[in-house]
C-alpha cells in the first residue's frame, strides 16, 4: 500500500499543508495524495525537488 505519511509528516514540521502546493500540482493530484492514492513519478520528483528532500521522506510502501 502506498502511504504519503512521510510527506504529511514533513509538511507539518515544515508548517505547511499539501494545498500549498496548488500552484504546482494540480487538485486532483492533491485529493489523490491525500487519499494514499498513486500518482506519478514525475509528480514525486517535482515534490522532492521542490522541499529538497529523498523520495522516501515522500512516500512509503506499507506492507499489510
Amino acid at each position: 500500500m502506498i502511504s504519503y505519511e512521510p510527506l504529511h509528516k514533513l509538511l507539518r514540521e515544515r508548517g505547511l499543508v499539501i494545498s500549498d502546493f496548488r500552484g504546482m500540482l494540480n487538485s486532483k493530484t492533491i485529493v489523490r495524495i491525500n487519499n494514499n492514492e498513486s500518482v506519478q513519478l514525475r509528480t514525486i520528483e517535482k515534490l522532492c525537488k521542490e522541499l529538497k528532500v529523498p523520495i522516501e521522506c515522500i512516500v512509503e510502501i506499507k506492507f499489510e
